[in-house]
């Protein structure tokens, strides 16, 4: 994809201003170049969260021989016991958004809007909305 390293295997080469301030376009590509980066990282945090929740729920760490899910991540991806968690929690939190998302679209769940208040929980908060 042009210049933001759209061939997955090579890094893009960012615009670095020599002693002054980029101009509007080159500002443009850069932020484009932010952008497009985020959404990955999105997309790939998801697809990982997506697979840690499988992964866990299906115990896969005993048929390996491990005693535990900290073990497993530990020896098989050199994470500890926090980071193993903490991306079961990224997992849930993403799909207690997508539910809610999907209910607030469907009607069937009476919110105005939605607070992230930490990676787990969301509030919702409801003004009168009608929900059919």
């Amino acid at each position: 994809m042009g210049e933001h390293g759209g061939d997955r295997g090579e890094a893009a080469e960012p615009v670095r201003p020599v002693g002054r301030l980029l101009d509007v376009a080159q500002a443009r590509e850069v932020t484009a170049g932010l952008r497009e980066a985020m959404d990955d990282v999105r997309r790939t945090v998801a697809v990982l969260a997506a697979r840690v929740r499988d992964a866990h729920a299906a115990r896969v760490w005993i048929p390996l021989g491990f005693v535990s899910w900290e073990s497993y991540c530990t020896k098989e991806f050199g994470i500890s016991r926090a980071q193993a968690y903490r991306l079961l929690d990224v997992a849930r939190a993403l799909d207690a958004i997508q539910t809610a998302v999907v209910r607030f679209g469907e009607g069937s769940l009476g919110c105005s809007g939605f607070l992230a208040i930490d990676a787990g929980s969301l509030l919702c908060w409801s003004l009168a909305v009608p929900t059919g």
